[in-house]
């Protein structure tokens, strides 16, 4: 009450009554003025959502046979998954290697394609003719042999992968695994996604396959599609090969990507995480 009294004594003193209402709407205008000039929150909700990261997972397949490939591959450090084929000369060994580096493995199941020579069929290929029983001994054999796969993808296959009872097998063996499953055989016949929506298993269809034999710039064109279209949904699968068709020019190119990825706020990410991203989705 005492200051009340001191304030009303000090306008009636200085004659400000009059004017004290005028001048405190005055001040009042200039204050929201100056916080809305200086503290304007909407910029900052347009940079955060600029911010937002899109999600890339890149599989490099078809290791096995080049310990040296690989581990020129390792020394990139971003995620990615190496998808490696089983009862070859340096698969266990490989997948313990990207098990000491942080990397995820995928068991990288080879079968029997539709057109052209088998020659790129490997040990104890899963063929079209395969009995359930032994696809079951070849899948728990080929996972002793890649330790720690945290998914199955496709080797060939594009003639196994029109065979509903094979398709089936295999998709309640990865199932009973929690494994997820990758059709890498970009056939438009193929079953898997079918079948393991019916089953309530995961089966990610890669978008883009990188290489080109060789050649640096169409590899690098590629990344910037694969790039764009992470943008565009949030997120995007890469196929990438060792060996011939494209090994240590396709892990040059990846090389070069890295600084463009952060640039362009293009995050790496493993396999399973797109599972991840794909299950929100849905839901």
């Amino acid at each position: 009450m005492r200051f009340k009294k001191y304030v009303l004594v000090i306008i009636e003193r200085t004659k400000l009554s009059k004017f004290f209402i005028p001048f405190l709407a005055l001040l009042c205008c200039i204050t929201l003025l100056l916080v809305y000039l200086f503290y304007n929150p909407k910029p900052k909700i347009k940079e955060a959502a600029s911010q937002a990261s899109s999600y890339v997972a890149i599989i490099f397949e078809d290791a096995g046979m080049d310990e040296e490939e690989v581990q020129k591959l390792l020394s990139i450090n971003v995620p990615f998954d190496i998808a490696i084929i089983p009862f070859l000369p340096f698969s266990n060994k490989i997948s313990l290697m990207c098990q000491e580096k942080g990397k995820e493995v995928l068991l990288h199941l080879s079968m029997e394609p539709e057109e052209g020579s088998t020659i790129w069929l490997c040990p104890r290929s899963i063929m079209n003719a395969t009995p359930d029983d032994e696809v079951e001994k070849i899948f728990k054999d080929a996972l002793a042999n890649v330790a720690n796969s945290k998914g199955v993808s496709t080797h060939l296959g594009t003639l196994v992968c029109k065979n509903e009872r094979i398709v089936k097998k295999l998709c309640l063996l990865a199932k009973e695994k929690d494994m997820t499953v990758i059709d890498s055989t970009f056939s438009s016949e193929s079953l898997f996604a079918k079948i393991g929506k019916q089953m309530g298993l995961q089966v990610i269809i890669p978008d883009i396959v990188l290489d080109s034999r060789n050649e640096l710039k169409p590899i690098q064109d590629k990344f910037n599609l694969l790039f764009n279209m992470a943008k565009k949904k949030g997120f995007a699968v890469a196929i990438g090969h060792l060996g011939l068709d494209g090994g240590i020019t396709t892990i040059e190119a990846f090389k070069q990507t890295v600084e463009k990825a952060k640039k362009e706020n293009i995050k790496f990410v493993f396999v399973s995480e797109i599972s991840k991203l794909e299950k929100k989705n849905i839901k």
